[in-house]
């Protein structure tokens, strides 16, 4: 049999209610005393009833963490940030992944309604979220929220691919190509918006024909990079929206045997792991995934458990150029 508080108290020699307070961090115990009760709980292998707290509580102590597909890296590395920071402060976290079906969304989220979870981070599809607001729980967006009542945490899109793609017409770049997902169409817009923008800058047209959307995958930025080769339109350079999608485009144009950045420059964006390694070497904008992992769960946990004292929050963070081997020095 599990140990119980009644089982530490007797143990003590104290009463029932001294241990919950000291167990649940309630004021009314002296730090010594609190230092004793917990040696005492963990030598008799004590452990809190979740189901009993959350009568007490209203509270289940649980999160979800929604996103469209953990065999993308970058969701990985925000998914450990959430998760370590979640669990710092006494949170289990639920984790779903929906392979960018927003019908597969919808039933993820009604069933952690169903399960009672406290709240929901979440990278959720299309502009509309108000579907979110209608769960009467706190939800932080990992995308720009467009509803009252729900924060958010993203990059600044419009600024990072603005950023790139001034880098490869620095770098002396003359027809550079689009390469993104239509799975996403708020960071697609946001990243297309910040390509055309620099283009503009520099006197330069947007050529619809150096425009490809696919998916967030290697194997799409490979058939991209293909479709873009059948127009017969010259690009010598490609900016992508996501760093599988770079990974992609790498591989294919080093089969069309094109020199890498003296022929041909690419920038991806997210720096994930494989960015930096040795043969690799990727030109790309980095998100700060562990900040705003640890952020979306501190945001989520304080509307949690501070709702009054805590205001909703639309967190937008800068993105950073990482200069690595696939462009022309300037």
């Amino acid at each position: 049999m599990a140990a119980t508080i009644k089982d530490i108290a007797k143990e003590l020699g104290i009463t029932h209610s001294t241990v919950s307070r000291a167990l649940n961090g309630k004021l009314g115990v002296s730090t010594e005393l609190r230092h004793k009760i917990q040696e005492t709980a963990d030598r008799l292998g004590y452990t809190p009833n979740a189901i009993a707290r959350g009568l007490v509580t209203r509270q289940s102590m649980t999160i979800a963490f929604i996103v469209p597909d953990f065999s993308n890296p970058f969701f990985v590395e925000i998914a450990h940030a959430v998760n370590s920071t979640a669990s710092a402060r006494g949170f289990t976290t639920i984790l779903c992944d929906n392979q960018w079906n927003h019908e597969e969304e919808l039933k993820q989220i009604k069933l952690m309604a169903e399960k009672r979870v406290d709240g929901i981070i979440i990278k959720s599809f299309g502009e509309d979220d108000s579907y979110l607001v209608d769960l009467g729980i706190p939800v932080v967006k990992l995308n720009p929220a467009t509803s009252p009542g729900i924060s958010s945490i993203d990059v600044d899109n419009v600024l990072g691919a603005y950023l790139a793609t001034e880098h490869l017409i620095q770098c002396g770049y003359q027809h550079i190509a689009f390469i993104g997902s239509h799975t996403d169409p708020q960071t697609f817009a946001g990243r297309f918006k910040g390509y055309a923008k620099a283009l503009a800058r520099h006197l330069r047209a947007v050529d619809d024909r150096l425009i490809c959307q696919g998916e967030y995958t290697h194997e799409s930025g490979s058939r991209c990079y293909e479709e873009l080769l059948a127009t017969g339109v010259p690009f010598d350079a490609a900016l992508c929206e996501n760093d599988m999608i770079a990974l992609g485009v790498y591989d294919r144009a080093i089969r069309d045997q094109r020199k890498i950045p003296e022929d041909f420059g690419l920038i991806g964006f997210d720096d994930m792991f494989f960015a930096g390694l040795p043969m690799t070497q990727l030109t790309t904008m980095a998100q700060p995934k562990q900040k705003i992992g640890v952020k979306a769960a501190n945001l989520l946990l304080d509307l949690i458990t501070n709702p009054e004292k805590t205001k909703h929050r639309n967190i937008i963070y800068k993105p950073e150029l990482i200069i690595r081997s696939t462009t022309r020095p300037i």
